[in-house]
């Protein structure tokens, strides 16, 4: 009973805080402000998303054929540079699977043939970006048959971000004192910080090129700025 117990008394007195603070609001002149601090930076991860898609008609040369030509993509990546940490499977899949054909005279549906289907889908992580259009371009001429997309992130935010959020809080700061000084008065003790998080992601202008092998194919990719931004709204009280 201690624990529950505990946990129940830690949440009364977490909303009597936050009843005081919202009375101590209410009680005394205050000022609310939203502050925000943003930077747009080039991401520098890499993030592809393929699969690998084998039709046989027997289910057993289909898992075969895809483990063949899985390994092949594997290697290539190795090859490449591509530590096995940042390579992960996604998805294993056999299933039957078959085509039809509408007779042009019944107009009804008809089975031509049926095979299996296997499918090994993967997702690899890249860094430098500038490998990536390199490490596509190799793994569609490899064996990849399926492209699910790249997404482009920032492997290390959060320096970035702490650093948006001490400006952030000037910001709020500055524009207080605006306010506060229009009106004929000052700014006296910070009575509520609330941060409020995001990560704006916009595309910018910007262009990585990647050197392929000679002979190779090269994906072209813009990978584009992500917007990194950091709210908070601070609340002080006035005073003459």
């Amino acid at each position: 009973m201690i624990r529950p117990l505990f946990a129940f008394s830690l949440g009364l007195m977490l909303i009597a805080a936050e009843g005081r603070a919202d009375t101590l609001k209410d009680g005394v002149p205050n000022i609310s402000v939203t502050g925000e601090a943003y930077e747009d930076v080039a991401p520098d991860l890499a993030i592809l998303r393929f699969g690998v898609v084998t039709e046989r008609p027997s289910a057993a040369d289909a898992a075969a054929e895809n483990a063949r030509a899985v390994d092949t993509v594997l290697a290539e990546l190795k090859k490449l540079g591509v530590p096995d940490a940042e390579v992960e499977t996604q998805g294993v899949t056999l299933a039957p699977a078959t085509t039809e054909e509408r007779d042009p005279k019944t107009g009804k549906l008809k089975t031509l043939q049926k095979f299996f289907r296997a499918r090994n889908d993967l997702q690899v992580r890249v860094t430098p970006i500038g490998k990536a259009g390199e490490i596509a371009g190799s793994l569609i001429d490899k064996g990849v048959n399926s492209f699910d997309g790249i997404d482009f992130d920032i492997a290390r935010p959060e320096q970035r971000l702490d650093a948006l959020r001490r400006e952030a809080v000037k910001d709020a700061e500055r524009q207080a004192k605006i306010y506060a000084e229009a009106a004929g008065v000052r700014l006296s003790r910070v009575l509520e910080i609330r941060p409020i998080e995001e990560r704006d992601i916009r595309p910018r202008a910007f262009a990585a090129k990647a050197g392929a092998a000679p002979g190779a194919m090269e994906m072209p990719l813009r990978p584009g700025l992500q917007r990194l931004a950091a709210r908070v709204n601070i609340v002080w009280a006035l005073s003459r």
